[in-house]
């Protein structure tokens, strides 16, 4: 058994084989500990590291006699990472198909997104257009930037799609549900019978309780919130401190640029 020195631990090529040896299989150690989450794998590739790094300490101190050590020790953690591999392909198929997808899965959530929102303003022009032919009053606020889990505390959490037949049920005279606003949260309908704080700003014209509601909310956060009166059916959307009267043909494009 030779002399003990470091003479091997000086040679550039021995240190970039260990270093490029011990990175990769700490790597994979890692991996497999953090994602396959198999205590055994994980125990046993802790084991095949801490040989691998004592060979290949033993050879940079002048153990001559055990300089194939440590490639043997290499090969057995080699063979520990296609059992573990096997063993778990389940598991990593799923990661790999993730990274495969991530491309593609962007581009049509992008779509998606578009196309819901396509949808979403569908429905509220078929709704609002029903309420305002039917002069049957409703308050429908739709959520931006600003939050608005406050102002829902005092309302009713319903939780359901925003389709124009549930709209006009919740706002049909007699249901328990039609006094107030609703908030709309992307294309959910997130709460009813939400009660606002009136504005106390001069308004010109004849508003009602409605319309002052409306306003009050759009002077205290983002959101841009549609007013249909009972009395006329006269359609209004109130954004930013500001109420505007919309006619019935130009509701569409004036909803559309309020929400983008």
């Amino acid at each position: 058994m030779g002399n003990i020195s470091f003479e091997n631990f000086s040679k550039p090529s021995f240190v970039l084989d260990f270093s490029l040896s011990i990175g990769l299989i700490l790597l994979v150690t890692i991996f497999i500990a953090l994602k396959i989450k198999r205590v055994w794998c994980s125990i046993m590739f802790i084991i095949l590291d801490l040989l691998f790094i004592t060979t290949f300490f033993l050879r940079g101190i002048g153990f001559d006699q055990l300089q194939y050590l440590p490639y043997v020790s290499l090969v057995f953690v080699a063979v520990g990472i296609v059992i573990c591999l096997n063993i778990n392909a389940g598991v990593l198929r799923k990661y790999f198909a993730q990274s495969l997808k991530s491309s593609s899965t962007s581009s049509k959530e992008s779509k998606a997104t578009k196309m819901d929102k396509e949808t979403l303003i569908q429905n509220v022009c078929i709704a609002v257009k029903w309420l305002s032919e039917n002069r049957v009053g409703a308050l429908i606020t739709f959520e931006k930037e600003t939050p608005l889990d406050d102002f829902m505390r005092n309302g009713t959490t319903i939780n359901c799609p925003f389709t124009p037949e549930i709209v006009e049920t919740i706002f049909y005279e007699g249901t328990r549900l039609h006094d107030g606003a609703i908030i709309v949260r992307g294309d959910t309908i997130v709460a009813a019978a939400v009660y606002y704080t009136p504005s106390t700003k001069a308004i010109l014209g004849k508003f009602g309780a409605r319309h002052r509601a409306g306003l009050g909310i759009s002077e205290q956060t983002d959101a841009v919130t549609i007013i249909v009166s009972e009395e006329t059916g006269r359609i209004a959307i109130t954004h930013g401190g500001m109420l505007d009267n919309i006619k019935t043909d130009e509701f569409e494009k004036f909803f559309r640029n309020s929400i983008a």
